[in-house]
């Protein structure tokens, strides 16, 4: 069976209608275009007239009583689409009205065929059919007109419209509905406090049309329609290829190990945060990086002029002008009372378009869709945003303003089931510090980190500290410290007292008083390493590098020349802008540079700036960074200063010990008016140890244990001092 041809359309030449129609109009159809004065009806008809109309094809136009055709021309010529080389050759322009209102109505059928005979128009225009209602004496003579006139025009082939200022209550009692095969109307009103036009599609006969109400406006171009429900449509993964085929990688500090593998291509994340917690710094960012990687970037402002942008991504170090000028990036602004959402939606796509652009920020859905009061409007709109990305195989940031308190992680309470992906930026009280933090909600098709990660917003943009790396699998004990194997301390009759020095991997904890000596046996280790080639990492809470290379210096110790030689590395984290859940990061990012085997923390207690007081979340932070560096390989010394000079009551005031592997308890020790420093080995994991304490002192050549204590020894089976904690 061969297939039957369809009707053939005509294109209407209105930006978006057509899809509308399915298609375009069916040729030979009866269109009327119903609607209140004002609505657009006429400048609808003559656009589709200038754009179908030719001298093998003109086209009538008859204005009725209405409106005289030289005050019609006089409007139309601010029109871009009318052309006046198109009047009297392709386009007629014809006035009943004189005629009309002489004649009448029975003359009116006889009047428009004879200028169709003579023009043979492939289109008729009636403005406006609905003097006919007033002219005819009755509804009998009303539909005999109409189907004459509608019957003969059909059989020259025209496409007619007939416009008429109608209204609902006439589309069951005026029998020219009955014999048309299409009705369109256009109507006007407030909408979200904006006056607005719309067009509705009701009838067309033999056409799946669109019946929904569309939005659209006049401008000196014409009419354009505004309809994404129809023009943006989420394609198949048979037109753009397996989704999430390519991946992206932000470019953006530490973010990118937060989220695995990357992006896959097409994903939307959302953005969401309340006010101050970084969302237009990180979509900025999103796009600069892009630039400098060479993928094109488009923002949406809805809030910041591009100046603005520019000022901020110039006061963060960025050169954003130069990847703007050199047509990398872009920058649309849209001030908030301009937004209108169906014809901004058809906007952005055609930018993200014409750019190419690979990723696309939107700064912020929730002020672009502010208007919609309904839900479900909020994830249609944000899934056809969603869905013009994803058809460009871009990748796209919007940003959403949380409610403060709220607990919610998106404004309207929907964009988070379209959207791909979700980071949450949030901010806490810390002290008297407010600390940003930043979490991977969630992300579909990729394997990303969880929990909250440190945040901090500077010179070069965003920093992020990740609790952990994906590789590390922090949710595995760590691996067991090497019995068979031991690393010396470097200390003098140190190794001797713990067995034969420390475990590989073991962490030793070394609790003393202020002056004790604790940072000297921190160099003592790292020294020991630079003997066999073994890269040390020294990091100090307190002391500046420069300091601790000086006390060294005095001391005989060669720390200096191991820093240059670039065997040992000291790191400076000033206390006071150090946020504790910076230090995992920091110390993970130095030890992989470095290929560090040896570890020294100067002083743990030092960690967190004044007034944070979460010994829990300092004790998790600890028993994390313990834990990387076992998997590491990384042997490590912690130093911890006590409170109290003599007392060996309590190894560590804030209960650190259960981190350690080994315990060193360094305090003074009053001998005959003369302190006297005095070392024990509290505790040695999988050896055994000397339990006495020692008296050590501290001269060329660092430290040195003597011999055995004045006091004596105690019985092997017990500890010397107080309990470990």
């Amino acid at each position: 069976m061969s297939k039957k041809a369809g009707i053939p359309r005509i294109e209407t030449g209105v930006r978006n209608l057509d899809p509308l129609f399915g298609g375009g109009l069916p040729k030979g159809s009866t269109i009327l275009i119903s609607g209140p004065p004002g609505s657009g009806k006429t400048i609808l008809t003559q656009q589709m007239c200038f754009h179908v109309a030719s001298e093998k094809q003109p086209a009538l136009y008859f204005n009725t009583l209405s409106e005289p055709t030289a005050k019609t021309l006089r409007y139309l010529n601010q029109f871009a689409f009318f052309d006046e080389k198109k009047l009297d050759t392709a386009i007629r322009f014809v006035d009943l009205g004189v005629i009309l209102r002489a004649k009448g109505l029975e003359q009116g059928t006889q009047l428009v065929m004879d200028h169709v005979k003579a023009t043979k128009p492939s289109t008729v225009v009636i403005d406006s059919f609905k003097v006919f209602d007033d002219l005819a004496h009755s509804k009998e003579e009303l539909r005999k007109f109409s189907y004459e006139l509608v019957v003969k025009l059909m059989a020259w082939e025209c496409t007619t419209f007939l416009l008429g200022e109608y209204g609902v209550q006439d589309y069951e009692t005026n029998p020219v509905f009955s014999i048309i095969d299409g009705l369109v109307t256009v109507t006007q009103r407030e909408l979200s406090g904006e006056q607005q036009r719309f067009i509705q599609i009701h009838k067309l006969r033999g056409t799946d049309h669109n019946r929904d109400e569309h939005p659209f406006v006049i401008r000196s171009t014409g009419i354009e329609v505004f309809a994404p429900r129809v023009t943006i449509r989420r394609e198949s993964v048979a037109d753009t290829g397996e989704i999430g085929s390519g991946r992206l990688e932000t470019g953006i500090e530490k973010l990118d190990l937060l989220l695995g593998e990357g992006i896959p291509s097409g994903s939307t994340l959302l953005i969401a945060g309340v006010a101050g917690t970084g969302k237009t710094v990180l979509l900025l960012e999103f796009v600069y990086r892009g630039a400098l990687a060479g993928e094109k970037g488009i923002i949406f402002s809805f809030e910041e002029t591009e100046e603005r942008l520019r000022a901020t991504a110039r006061g963060l170090g960025w050169d954003l002008d130069k990847e703007i000028e050199r047509g990398m990036a872009e920058i649309v602004f849209i001030p908030q009372p301009e937004i209108q959402v169906e014809a901004h939606l058809l906007m952005m796509r055609e930018r993200i378009e014409k750019l190419g652009a690979r990723r696309v920020a939107v700064d912020s859905a929730s002020v672009f869709l502010h208007k919609i009061k309904d839900p479900q409007i909020v994830r249609e709109k944000v899934f056809q945003l969603a869905s013009i990305v994803q058809n460009n195989q871009s990748v796209g940031f919007f940003a959403t303003d949380i409610p403060y308190g709220s607990g919610a992680i998106s404004r309207f309470g929907v964009e988070e089931t379209v959207v791909d992906g979700v980071i949450l930026l949030t901010s806490t009280e810390e002290g008297l510090e407010r600390q940003r933090y930043l979490e991977v909600y969630k992300l579909r098709n990729t394997a990303h980190l969880k929990g909250r990660h440190s945040m901090v917003i500077g010179q070069g943009g965003i920093r992020i500290f990740p609790r952990y790396r994906a590789d590390d699998q922090p949710e595995m004990p760590p691996p067991a410290i090497e019995t068979s194997k031991r690393l010396s301390t470097g200390v003098s009759g140190l190794d001797d007292l713990l067995g034969g020095g420390l475990l590989q991997r073991s962490v030793t904890l070394a609790s003393g008083s202020a002056g004790i000596g604790k940072s000297t046996l921190g160099v003592h280790f790292l020294l020991a390493g630079v003997k066999s080639r073994e890269p040390g990492l020294y990091v100090t809470l307190e002391e500046g590098p420069e300091q601790i290379l000086r006390s060294a210096e005095a001391l005989g110790l060669p720390l200096r020349q191991a820093v240059e030689e670039g065997i040992v590395e000291i790191v400076f984290m000033p206390r006071q802008q150090l946020r504790p859940s910076e230090l995992v990061a920091t110390v993970l990012d130095k030890i992989r540079a470095l290929e560090a085997r040896r570890f020294v923390l100067d002083s743990m207690d030092q960690i967190g700036p004044e007034g944070s007081s979460d010994p829990s979340e300092l004790r998790r932070l600890l028993d994390n960074l313990v834990g990387q560096l076992k998997r590491f390989g990384v042997t490590s010394v912690f130093t911890v200063e006590s409170r109290s000079v003599y007392s060996t009551d309590t190894v560590t005031d804030q209960g650190f010990s259960p981190v350690a592997d080994n315990l060193l308890m360094l305090r003074y020790r009053n001998n005959e008016g003369e302190l006297e420093h005095t070392l024990s080995v509290v505790k040695t994991r999988g050896t055994a140890h000397d339990r006495r304490t020692h008296r050590f002192t501290i001269g060329k050549g660092g430290i040195q244990i003597g011999g055995g204590s004045k006091t004596g020894s105690r019985s092997s089976g017990k500890r010397r001092g107080g309990k470990a904690r």
